[in-house]
């Protein structure tokens, strides 16, 4: 795998010289010397060279870009051209429409250089991380595991404990929600405000006092939480208590916590008589001896249990230097977590909360960071870590006025852990931290809490006190995605404490707030002007999954109007027929700007249907079910309603499957 990693990067990279050539024909000759350069150290260090230094090299850049001025870093491939010119002697003649040679940021920078200067340096940036290098794949994958694991288990010792609330089961939990709201967070946080000098722990007083105020004012336009009036669904992710396909509809436990907000009978099946036959059967397997232990026994599912279950630690790829942990959650707890996250979304869409965040688009954040870029009004923020460091101290405290919904949080929360990745350390942990990557209620509920505590700032930074008008007349200046912010210049510092202290962490490395570079929700931006470069994934290996993202890939370079390396991309896939189409054409393949000739194709006309029909290879995914031989079908069919002119069936969905096969559409839906 590595030699094919570095055999496609180089010649991708030797492509973007071209490319980078056509738009400063004057540079050829450096381009030609930075190819050399780059082609000899790969020799002697390898696949790091473009994968790990090139892409810290670009992260040094940005943060140069934003504090005005080229620092020296001491990174790889970073050393200065001379002892009077600072920047890197790599990639000088783009650097040098950028920067002097003293280092300081020109004030007509060239963006096109930018761009250009940063695609060089970040291609290889998301680069799949089951490539090699000191380590066989798999040795790698698990070191880089275990690292993940490690993190993640510190980062939650260093959480408070949650409060009695958070550990009670039962109707008791109602009585403990009632006593919440009359908490104060400056209050809980005192002992964390006390190490402050006495001017930054006052107008951090200030701040929280605020933030009780804005968050009271947000869950309020929330309005209650009624189950009844929300969807249930199953996500598309694993469950905790088994791994592979399994029927989802079929519970393997409903925990006492969720029965005192979500009653099973009511929730759990498609009606009270699949309910009842379904304890009538419970009952007499007991009556029988019959414990029904296995996981798929319908008579199982109606019972009521004091165990509250556990999570599942997974790692996935992220990056080639980093893995992502996601916890699958149990059954049940997924189940209820959902009508949840279909009540966030609704209701925020439904109120002016939705002029500040939209949970299922980031076009507010990319067009807030573009402008912040422009007139350096607005700052962009990043944490990190950041749904691992929400404490329960924190939601509580965010929702008392809102006590069904704190109920609910409560109930559908998953207190324990089990992990098997990292060796010699313990398997079950009882969590700090309010809930992991994995549960639906994670993504709305910390976007909706930095959210308030980002208009807070504002408010106090400000001087105005927290009412709806006021915070309404931040609609243009606030907006948030998960973990990413923007906020104004002037709330900026008081954001990045209030944030410490709330157990948070500011990845000041991702956020942006002195010169005119911005970052936030996938969208790198200098002076107003789009600069984020396109990513090379993986090398080609002709499988089904490796062609649709070949072809999206290559399709990223080309609109980037990187026609050399787009060419490079689809080279590598000679040996696959890929269409040729218009950019607003709905057929996968290579998307082009004029009028694409595809002379290789094989064409007739369909006499029934009347049209010219062109041969193409497509990739089609296959999803097949294996049939369940009880009712749990017809609770499938109430739940995801189908439409009825659709092709629909009960059962358990396997494993999608990605498959090749040579299909006719219509001619003119290639240029369409």
């Amino acid at each position: 795998m590595s030699k094919r990693h570095v055999s496609e990067l180089s010649e991708l990279y030797a492509a973007l010289l071209r490319d980078a050539t056509y738009a400063f024909p004057c540079l050829k000759d450096e381009f030609e010397r930075d190819l050399t350069r780059l082609v000899s150290a790969v020799e002697q260090r390898g696949l790091p060279v473009f994968l790990v230094d090139l892409p810290a090299a670009g992260k040094h850049l940005d943060r140069c870009l934003d504090s005005g001025e080229y620092k020296l870093s001491g990174l790889p491939l970073t050393g200065r051209y001379s002892n009077r010119v600072v920047i890197p002697k790599l990639f000088r003649g783009l650097y040098l429409l950028i920067f002097d040679s003293t280092g300081l940021l020109k004030k007509d920078a060239n963006i096109e250089a930018i761009f250009f200067l940063r695609q060089l340096l970040l291609v290889g940036k998301k680069a799949s991380s089951d490539g090699s290098f000191g380590a066989r794949p798999s040795e790698r994958v698990k070191l880089l595991d275990q690292f993940e694991v490690r993190e993640f288990i510190d980062v939650d010792c260093s959480l408070p404990i949650p409060e009695r609330f958070w550990s009670t089961t039962g109707p008791a939990i109602s009585d403990v929600a009632a006593n919440y709201s009359g908490w104060s967070t400056s209050t809980i946080y005192q002992e964390r405000l006390s190490v402050l000098d006495p001017a930054k722990r006052r107008i951090l007083s200030s701040l929280l006092k605020c933030l009780d105020k804005v968050s009271g004012i947000v869950s309020a336009t929330l309005g209650p939480f009624q189950a009844s009036d929300w969807s249930f669904r199953h996500g598309p992710g694993a469950i905790a208590e088994v791994t592979g396909p399994t029927n989802k509809y079929l519970w393997r436990q409903w925990s006492e916590n969720l029965e005192c907000v979500f009653p099973i009978a009511d929730y759990g099946f498609h009606n009270w008589s699949s309910w009842a036959d379904a304890a009538t059967v419970k009952t007499q397997s007991h009556q029988c001896g019959d414990l029904m232990s296995s996981p798929e026994s319908f008579g199982s599912q109606s019972s009521i249990s004091d165990d509250l279950g556990y999570s599942r630690l997974v790692a996935v790829p992220k990056s080639h230097t980093r893995r992502r942990l996601i916890a699958a959650e149990p059954c049940a707890n997924q189940w209820c977590q959902q009508s949840l996250w279909h009540y966030f979304k609704s209701r925020t869409s439904r109120t002016w909360l939705g002029s500040f965040i939209v949970f299922d688009d980031q076009t507010r954040n990319q067009e807030l960071c573009l402008r912040g870029s422009k007139d350096g009004s607005l700052a962009t923020v990043d944490l990190s870590a950041a749904s691992d460091r929400v404490t329960c101290h924190a939601v509580g405290q965010m929702f008392r006025v809102n006590p069904k919904l704190l109920l609910a949080l409560q109930s559908t929360r998953t207190r324990f852990v089990h992990q098997k990745i990292l060796e010699r350390s313990e398997t079950l942990i009882e969590l700090r931290k309010f809930s992991t990557m994995g549960s639906a209620c994670t993504f709305p509920v910390e976007s909706l809490m930095f959210l308030t505590i980002a208009l807070s700032a504002v408010l106090t930074a400000r001087n105005r006190p927290a009412t709806v008008a006021n915070i309404k007349q931040l609609t243009d200046e606030v907006t948030v995605f998960g973990d990413d912010i923007v906020i104004p210049i002037d709330a900026r510092e008081l954001l990045f404490e209030a944030l410490e202290v709330l157990h948070f962490k500011v990845n000041v490395n991702k956020s942006f707030w002195t010169g005119r570079f911005r970052e936030s929700c996938g969208v790198d931006a200098f002076a107003g002007v789009d600069v984020t470069p396109a990513f090379w994934r993986s090398p080609f290996s002709n499988t089904p999954d490796s062609i649709a993202s070949t072809v999206a890939v290559r399709n990223n370079f080309y609109t980037k109007f990187l026609l050399q390396a787009a060419q490079c991309i689809a080279t590598t896939m000679r040996r696959v027929s890929i269409p040729y189409t218009t950019m607003g054409s709905g057929v996968t393949g290579f998307k082009s700007r004029v009028a694409p000739i595809n002379p290789n194709l094989k064409v007739r006309y369909n006499d029934e249907l009347q049209r010219m029909e062109s041969l193409i290879t497509v990739v089609e995914t296959k999803v097949s079910k294996t049939p369940v031989g009880d009712d749990s079908a017809c609770f499938q069919y109430f739940t995801e309603r189908p439409d009825p002119f659709s092709k629909w069936s009960s059962g358990v969905a396997q494993r999608p499957v990605l498959n090749l096969r040579h299909r006719w559409v219509e001619s003119d839906a290639l240029v369409n």
